[in-house]
């Protein structure tokens, strides 16, 4: 039995918008092939990494990264001859560039049948079949046991209703079988192989997403899954829900020594929903790392939890590899906060940033603006915030309504998503209006917010007492210095040129 898992290409309005190697693929992949061994033959056909260093114009602003020609896509599952064909679809941005590959797959293959599954048809599985009959299966949840239970069904040995967490038709009407349970330990799932990708093209990808990485090659990795927390945007925890489950750190520390060896990774970004919930877990990581000196960093890409942590476990993380960290802050206004649902506290948050500063940490933060209900006033309180903290950077982001978030359902109910969902809508430009300010006037916001930061920055700096306190322990070797001008040109180029640019085109 031949399975192919395709990674789609995106449309998307800004051209430098890279993806990291796609883990949940690479998880399904090696899972299936470790259960069924030579009984199935699994292929990753990987449209968006064949295509996205040649972005190409499709129209309406929009480019496409990767490749979306039928008949390239025809003749490449041709060679796969495949038996199953599965798409992975996380994030609502994205939905449509799914259902449309969906339907071209279909147009040459009506025969195969077609399932989906990540993050959005989790949520959305009933109207994905209603509206899409080029999609015969939805996978609500986790993945691994759903798909494997699919090609068991597939392959005659069990019923189509036992597989829980499907969503299927049968005699013209949607079937939705009982959910499914989440893996309980996470070790019985394989080390993701790489094998199924092209990992060169990604070290590309990963340094060009993940801008701030110190060292190069840089490679994406997951400890566990889940998340305690129950933030309003957040839409990963329909699919991993909020109970937290960790893999063994032996099986974490066996992944990076791989991809050391068989790739030449020297960072490490971590991709954990929640890589803090248990801090005696993260001092075994760092102390395996202090006593094995290996020439790697590391970062967390969601960011580190204030509440999480504390003076001790920093100094232990720079130690370990650890030289940049970001505060997930989300809001500089509590009543904000409140709505968002994260236990920050803001005065706590202040200290901790300055700690981690004088420890020599590079500190950044996100901002996100934009909620339905959020005032004018809010937002400017929010930004205020950052801007009276010592953080290095801070990446102001708009909200994203995904489906699975509670706050997609807010937008909903106030009648802010009556159009479509904007397809390829990123976090640095608004697409929907709020109960409160027009899309324009929320770009307008954050475009000024990061075009200034550099000038507030410069001019903290210049201050002996900051420069001393909050920069000069960060630069501790011509290594150090490198890369402080290496974040100063990337950020310029990512943020601050694109907006000064706007503003010429408009004069």
């Amino acid at each position: 039995m031949n399975i192919v898992l395709i990674h789609s290409y995106i449309k998307v309005r800004e051209v430098e918008t890279y993806l990291s190697e796609p883990l949940g693929l690479l998880c399904l992949a090696t899972y299936l092939d470790k259960v069924f061994k030579d009984q199935v033959k699994v292929s990753i056909l990987d449209l968006y990494a064949l295509g996205a260093t040649s972005p190409k114009s499709v129209g309406g602003g929009f480019f496409c990264l990767g490749i979306d020609d039928e008949n390239f896509i025809n003749e490449e599952l041709k060679k796969l001859n495949p038996d199953l064909i599965g798409i992975h679809c996380n994030f609502t941005a994205y939905a449509q560039d799914s259902l449309e590959l969906a339907s071209t797959v279909k147009k040459y293959f009506p025969n195969i049948p077609i399932v989906i599954g990540g993050a959005h048809p989790t949520i959305e599985a009933y109207s994905i079949l209603q509206e899409n009959n080029s999609i015969d299966y939805v996978v609500k949840g986790e993945g691994e046991i759903i798909l494997e239970m699919l090609v068991r069904a597939l392959k005659g040995e069990i019923q189509i209703e036992e597989v829980n967490g499907l969503v299927f038709r049968k005699d013209n009407e949607i079937v939705i079988n009982k959910p499914s349970e989440l893996i309980k330990n996470l070790d019985i799932l394989p080390i993701p192989s790489r094998r199924y990708i092209d990992m060169e093209k990604y070290k590309y990808f990963n340094k060009e997403a993940i801008w701030y990485v110190r060292k190069e090659p840089v490679a994406t990795i997951m400890t566990s899954r889940g998340c305690p927390y129950n933030c309003v945007f957040c839409s990963t925890k329909v699919v991993w829900t909020r109970r937290w489950r960790h893999r063994r750190l032996e099986s974490v520390f066996e992944e990076i020594k791989m991809l050391n060896e068989d790739y030449g990774i020297r960072e490490f970004v971590i991709n954990d929903d929640q890589f803090m919930t248990r801090k005696k877990r993260i001092h075994q990581f760092c102390d395996y790392f202090i006593e094995n000196k290996m020439d790697i960093s590391f970062s967390v890409d969601a960011g580190i939890s204030i509440w999480l942590v504390d003076k001790e476990l920093l100094v232990k993380m720079k130690k370990a590899g650890f030289y940049s960290l970001r505060f997930p802050i989300e809001s500089g206004c509590k009543k904000t906060l409140e709505y968002v649902g994260k236990p920050v506290n803001l005065d706590k948050a202040k200290k901790l940033i300055e700690e981690a500063n004088s420890l020599g940490f590079w500190t950044s933060s996100n901002i996100i603006v934009g909620f339905p209900h959020e005032t004018k006033e809010e937002v400017m309180e929010s930004i205020q915030y950052v801007y009276d903290s010592v953080l290095d950077f801070t990446s102001f982001l708009i909200a994203k309504p995904n489906a699975g978030s509670d706050m997609y359902e807010d937008f909903k109910k106030e009648g802010l998503l009556e159009k479509a969902v904007v397809r390829g809508s990123d976090f640095y430009r608004s697409d929907y209006d709020t109960l409160t300010m027009t899309a324009k006037e929320l770009t307008e916001i954050v475009n000024k917010a990061h075009s200034a930061w550099f000038t507030h920055k410069f001019f903290f700096f210049l201050k002996p007492r900051n420069f001393y306190n909050y920069f000069l322990p960060k630069i501790k070797s011509i290594e150090d210095f490198r890369y402080f001008l290496k974040v100063c040109r990337t950020m310029f180029h990512r943020k601050i040129k694109p907006i000064l640019l706007a503003k010429i085109r408009r004069k």
